[in-house]
């Protein structure tokens, strides 16, 4: 029912019985009669408390108490809608409102002044929008999200286009002057030379950017294997070392306070994000100064610990203000940094996704002239006692992984026998003039059964090694490797197959192994990747020989 001031009973009952019959059933919306000569409330509607939070008998008292809960900076809007209101039309403001309370609820209320016919009273509605409104936020938030991916993906392509463009028009110019010095050997060699590092790095731009393609798709799905961390450092220390002494640079990896070692998450992508930041270290890291990784277990809870990896230098740093664009795609300090350092400007927004896919965060800590700090806080699994197991059976611990490898520090191509299996006639051409030049023989497959048939049907020890290509017509490389490896001859379990791919992702490499090769390469091949991973397999089948 309404509410009636006690000095003002001679108010029409009927009128009243009119608004209540109004507001019957409708609970967004509060209605207030206010007299016109006194703006003296005449009637309110029996919802006004649970709408507005706020006693009517106060509103009675002071008409102008719902204004103080109306946000301050909306104020000014509402005051110069009634002054400049003709008192004849109707008045509609929409308005933010604060609940009262010690935790103010914000509700939106259109609120609408109408005279009544008579001309003695307005009708004054309080509708509640408040869903209508957070509805309209979201959709305008969500519009600006979209405009700023839009406008990030056209910067982010414009860029791209300018990185691509400038390295194939330089091949291009170059391939014009290896033209006019066909007669001049040592400009000829100069050319060629240039035209390689300049596919090189548009071919790692390529990479990277597929890369980060597939992480911000959601197509890149972290593995959760068991693995050793002391592992992991001594590869970093090898892995490294030799640049950095080249460089005259200090370089250590030291593992502090490291009691759970055996872990379970994805320790290739782990590496690829420690790598990266190495990289940039030892590239920004004159001689004389120095390069620290130190790997360090910070807590455990129940079957989880958490690990700090951090990569100090003593390089030329950053200005701070950086800091918060550095892991952006082709972010660069200054416009020289890729000039005189080289670089594509995604690694760091790469291993920053792939972080955060780990449930990770990093730290960076820097200072223009005095080195930068790159810390990674990872969370891992704790492996049990079957996963230990299993590590110490196929002897990737510490304790169980034998020094006495034989790797060789070199591969001799000379003298050996390949098969190719590559479906594309110039990817084959080229291969085979490559391996030819290192005194290789070649026989190439055309297709997956090719291959499986060839070396089927080739005698005991004929192959020194295959390559593999990945996609050919009727079964790919992958499953040909399956099919070679289940033959019933001893050289089908330890021949070298090393696959050639296009795609020479993280997952690539994974699922090449999974088929039961021993090694992922990628197109065009580097004859230095190939020798490091033919040694690796020949070091690995002599091993397994051996156990």
């Amino acid at each position: 029912m309404g509410l009636f001031g006690a000095k003002h009973k001679r108010s029409d009952a009927q009128l009243h019985q009119l608004l209540d019959d109004a507001h019957a059933g409708s609970d967004q919306c509060v209605r207030v009669l206010l007299r016109r000569t006194d703006l003296y409330p005449v009637y309110i509607s029996p919802n006004f408390r649970t709408m507005l939070g706020v006693d009517p008998q106060r509103y009675i008292d002071d008409v102008h108490v719902l204004l103080r809960h109306i946000p301050a900076e909306e104020q000014p809007n509402l005051r110069r809608a009634v002054k400049a209101w003709d008192r004849t039309g109707k008045l509609s403001q929409l308005c933010a409102y604060d609940m009262p309370g010690n935790q103010p609820v914000r509700k939106h209320f259109r609120i609408t002044t109408t005279p009544t016919a008579n001309g003695e009273h307005y009708l004054v509605e309080f509708i509640d929008v408040t869903e209508e409104q957070q509805a309209i936020e979201q959709a305008c938030a969500e519009r600006d999200r979209a405009l700023q991916i839009v406008e990030g993906r056209s910067s982010f392509m414009s860029q791209m286009s300018h990185e691509i463009r400038t390295p194939l028009n330089g091949i291009k110019g170059i391939i014009e002057l290896a033209r006019d010095h066909s007669t001049e050997p040592e400009l000829l060699l100069d050319d060629l030379q240039r035209a390689d590092e300049l596919s090189a790095y548009l071919l790692s731009l390529i990479n990277d950017v597929l890369d980060m393609s597939r992480l911000n798709s959601g197509h890149v799905e972290l593995e959760a294997l068991p693995f050793d961390m002391r592992l992991v450092a001594r590869e970093l220390q090898s892995m490294f070392e030799k640049q950095a002494q080249d460089a005259q640079i200090d370089y250590r990896v030291e593992m502090d306070g490291c009691d759970d070692v055996l872990l379970v998450g994805d320790r290739m992508r782990l590496n690829q994000v420690i790598v990266n930041f190495i990289s940039n270290a030892l590239k920004f890291t004159d001689a004389g100064g120095s390069v620290i990784i130190t790997i360090r277990e910070m807590y455990r809870n129940e079957r989880t610990v958490n690990y700090l990896i951090r990569v100090r230098d003593t390089g030329k740093g950053m200005d701070p203000r950086y800091i918060s664009r550095i892991f952006l795609p082709f972010e660069q300090e200054d416009r020289t940094i890729a000039r005189r350092y080289g670089g594509t400007g995604l690694g760091m927004a790469i291993t920053d996704a792939l972080v955060d896919l780990m449930g990770g965060t990093i730290v960076v800590d820097t200072e223009p002239g005095k080195g930068s700090d790159f810390t990674a806080n990872i969370p891992f699994k704790l492996a049990d006692a079957k996963q230990v197991e299993q590590l110490e059976q196929e002897g990737e611990t510490l304790e169980t992984r034998s020094d006495d490898s034989g790797t060789p520090t070199e591969y001799e191509f000379a003298g050996k026998r390949f098969l190719l299996a590559e479906d594309n006639d110039l990817n084959a051409m080229i291969a085979a003039a490559m391996l030819e030049d290192l005194d290789v023989a070649v026989d190439r497959a055309d297709d997956g059964p090719v291959v499986v048939d060839m070396f089927e049907k080739s005698a005991i020890d004929t192959y020194d090694a295959i390559l593999m290509d990945i996609q050919m017509p009727t079964f790919n490389g992958w499953e040909a490797t399956r099919r070679i490896r289940a033959l019933e001859r001893h050289d089908a379990q330890t021949v070298p197959i090393i696959a050639l791919s296009a795609n020479n992702y993280v997952e690539d490499a994974r699922e090449s192994r999974k088929a039961g090769m021993n090694g992922h390469t990628g197109k065009p091949i580097e004859i230095a990747e190939l020798k490091a991973q033919l040694a690796a397999a020949t070091a690995e089948s002599a091993l397994s020989s051996r156990r």
